[in-house]
């Protein structure tokens, strides 16, 4: 195995040294963008999750809310206890500080896909770069010895070959883990806005209907 590997490596030339980087990079960048996400997609949907925490914090159950909000995966369980946390500030201040740290860590959680879909869409230029290098030798070696020495024909073909394959291979699986990232993002935003929305409606509701302290002193 490592014998056809070494051997794919010195047929493919130059060029496979960059494809090999932009793919190192870029699943480097997938694994990052994995672990800031934490474990989300593949869990039941976090609306009734956040539906619980909401009915534990109405049941004067706060230490379950915080409980509940800290086993959310990543933002989901930020948000929530960002709004648990902070439920006592007025409603506009607690409103633009979820505003301003959630958009901090969704920009964490967002800001390698641009370069993840650059360094898809590089590699099979460089596959095509390694297909045109090829082909240039190819001709040089017919050039300078005709089409007697085959040998040196196919080696010239193998770099052209091995180079498109490798590019467009690191640029398949580049792209749908790209796309794949992607969704998990979304769906997990949508489903964090839905629920600290919902905890700050419920925070709401309970002030709203809470009594009000001077009016128990002015009783008499």
């Amino acid at each position: 195995m490592f014998d056809v590997i070494l051997e794919t490596w010195d047929q493919g030339g130059i060029v496979l040294i960059p494809i090999f980087l932009s793919a190192f990079w870029g699943f480097v960048l997938v694994l990052r963008t994995s672990v800031r996400l934490g474990r989300a997609r593949g869990e039941a949907a976090l609306i009734p999750r956040f539906e619980e925490i909401a009915r534990r914090f109405e049941a004067g159950d706060e230490g379950g809310a915080q409980a509940a909000a800290k086993a959310l995966p990543g933002v989901a369980g930020y948000g929530a206890r960002l709004v648990l946390d902070h439920r006592t500030l007025p409603e506009a201040s607690l409103r633009a500080l979820l505003e301003e740290r959630l958009a901090h860590r969704l920009f964490l959680m967002e800001r390698h896909i641009p370069l993840i879909q650059s360094l898809a869409a590089a590699a099979p230029l460089l596959g095509l770069l390694g297909t045109v290098s090829g082909l240039i030798h190819t001709f040089q070696a017919m050039t300078e010895f005709g089409t007697s020495n085959s040998q040196l024909l196919s080696r010239g073909i193998s770099e052209a070959l091995i180079a498109a394959q490798t590019g467009l291979l690191v640029a398949i699986i580049l792209i749908l883990l790209g796309h794949r990232l992607e969704g998990r993002i979304t769906w997990l935003k949508d489903q964090t806005e839905y629920g600290v929305t919902l905890l700050l409606n419920r925070i709401g509701r309970q002030r709203h209907h809470a009594p009000d302290p001077s009016e128990k002193g002015l009783r008499p």
